[in-house]
């Protein structure tokens, strides 16, 4: 009986024990605490003992594994048997972004561009991805080759359509991770485009960009991809401070970087960015909760359903577009 109290009281020990080597070195700062605290002298239970340890995994997970505890946001089976999953495109994002300008120097030309570089990291339902985007608008050269819709399938927050760009403007985006990845364009897809027209109350325009496109590597079962939302806020952006936006001759603009950070409570808000996937039952792994039910098939002549659009998050003024 004194060897097998021994023992509990060992194990409880080395459980507390490892819970305040890995959080403490996680958590400095934080205070470590577990379900159940055990004196000297004082027997352990069992299932306390086996609580602590079943806190501690799932601590470990969410510092681990953070997208464990992100859902999606529906499933609605389509009518050709898909599933349609939509969640967040961005519950965590940090990204680095370098803006080029091209051909400002010495007056306007056709020639004359804007171009973002942009790299991240990204967690959301899914798991964990890299970002590498490429956006560049021929801010004086018009839209050569206009397939696709005239206007965005969302309207602005006062029900204004949002028209396309009339400027060439192409944007590029991948998802990328060792399991496989997503990418999707602005040009080619029966929504896809970059969309201008709705104005803020400082009088700033947004743009509205809708990118499909499909996966590779265990995401080659997904039919398609999109990939939506608008440039009205969510994110703080920090620019070099040595930076100026004019050139030393005092033309053109210079080129310069900035480091983007997203605030994930304005999720939900109008903008917001999502992912909406299409693919067979099973075909991908979600790694939070489960999703909800899948919804029936839609009447084939039904239009898709769109969230009731907020009001948006103002952005600084007088600054290029800011894709995320």
């Amino acid at each position: 009986m004194a060897i097998n109290q021994m023992f509990r009281s060992k194990v409880a020990r080395i459980g507390i024990g490892l819970m305040i080597t890995v959080f403490g070195a996680n958590q400095l700062a934080a205070e470590t605490k577990v379900p159940n605290e055990f004196t000297s002298g004082t027997p352990a239970k069992a299932s306390e003992v086996n609580e602590n340890f079943s806190d501690l995994s799932s601590k470990i997970e969410a510092i681990s594994k953070p997208e464990s505890s992100y859902s999606v946001l529906s499933t609605e089976t389509l009518y050709n048997g898909l599933v349609r999953t939509k969640l967040y495109a961005y519950e965590q994002h940090s990204s680095s972004r370098q803006v080029i300008f091209h051909n400002t120097d010495s007056g306007l030309s056709s020639e004359s561009a804007v171009e973002v570089r942009q790299m991240g990291v990204v967690i959301n339902a899914l798991g964990k991805f890299q970002q590498d985007i490429y956006y560049r608008d021929n801010f004086n050269r018009a839209y050569s080759n206009p397939v696709g819709p005239s206007v965005a399938h969302v309207t602005c927050p006062d029900g204004s359509p949002i028209e396309r760009a009339l400027t060439d403007v192409v944007f590029n985006y991948s998802f990328v991770n060792l399991a496989g990845s997503f990418v999707l364009s602005s040009r080619g897809g029966a929504k896809s485009g970059v969309f201008r027209g709705c104005v803020d109350e400082l009088g700033v325009g947004k743009e509205y960009y809708y990118l499909e496109g499909l996966g590779n590597g265990v995401y080659s079962c997904v039919s398609r991809v999109a990939f939506y939302g608008s440039d009205s806020g969510g994110f703080t952006s920090d620019t070099a401070p040595s930076q100026s936006w004019r050139n030393d001759n005092g033309m053109g603009f210079a080129p310069y970087v900035t480091v983007n950070f997203f605030d994930r409570t304005s999720n939900g808000k109008w903008g917001t960015y999502y992912l909406e996937i299409d693919a067979p039952a099973g075909c991908i792994t979600l790694s939070g909760p489960a999703p909800v039910e899948p919804t029936p098939a839609p009447d084939e002549d039904s239009p898709d359903a769109e969230p009731t659009p907020a009001a948006p998050t103002p952005d600084a003024p007088d600054t290029p577009a800011d894709p995320d």
